[in-house]
């Protein structure tokens, strides 16, 4: 039983789904705390003619920026520009006739970044038929009060999972004695970016999905990420 895990970021890249593709159980910290600074947890990259631009859904901060990801409240206004950059950068797209309405219908604005973050990671869940079990932080409250890995554990241990896939980004902060201590395997995915076809030039990786998805089709998409899953 392998279990991985992340924060809700917006229009995530590829290799977030391919990394949830991997295991048997995704679990979405909604309620971590958001991070602050600079962050994927509410913008994300796409392809111009002009190189890459950053789409930000602007957010309001409370206090001196401590607040969990489900009271994060968004401001109004970004949706029409972010739908506006994806028609400009991407109406030549192969699929764009395909890609777009339901990015028109997934990006709804209710106020709250977690609910436009979780609606598009549904959405290319769904795109792909991933049957990976999704399990959100919200509904293991018994947690509430573990953080970092300890808190990776006692979920691996809850759902008797006896392995945890991380980003190799986790490489800086794991402890690894304390997967030890409950018999868990620490593994790290090295994910390395599918080159596929793109609009305005050269290829560039490391962009939002949304960019495949343009380009590729949700069945390319699927082809491409999950060939060796």
């Amino acid at each position: 039983m392998k279990l991985a895990g992340h924060q809700p970021n917006y229009i995530p890249w590829p290799g977030y789904f391919v990394k949830m593709a991997q295991c048997d159980i995704f679990f979405i910290l909604d309620t971590a705390q958001f991070q602050r600074g600079s962050s994927l947890d509410n913008r994300n990259l796409i392809k111009t003619s002009q190189g890459t631009q950053m789409l930000t859904v602007p957010v309001k901060r409370k206090g001196m920026g401590l607040q969990r990801f489900d009271e994060v409240i968004v401001i109004p206004g970004w949706k029409r520009n972010h739908l506006m950059a994806f028609q400009v950068n991407y109406a030549k797209a192969p699929y764009f006739e395909e890609v777009f309405p339901i990015m028109e219908q997934v990006l709804q604005d209710t106020g709250y970044l977690i609910d436009t973050n979780i609606a598009f990671i549904r959405l290319v869940y769904d795109l792909l038929g991933l049957e990976t079990k999704l399990v959100f932080l919200s509904d293991l409250p018994q947690f509430a009060d573990l953080r970092k890995n300890e808190l990776i554990a006692a979920i691996c241990c809850h759902f008797s999972a006896d392995c945890y896939l991380s980003g190799m980004g986790g490489k800086a902060y794991n402890q690894p004695e304390i997967f030890e201590k409950q018999d868990i395997k620490l593994e790290y995915l090295d994910y390395q970016p599918v080159t596929y076809p793109q609009l305005w030039g050269g290829f560039i990786p490391n962009l939002s999905i949304v960019d495949m998805l343009f380009n590729c089709g949700a069945e390319g998409t699927r082809k491409l990420l999950l060939r060796e899953v």
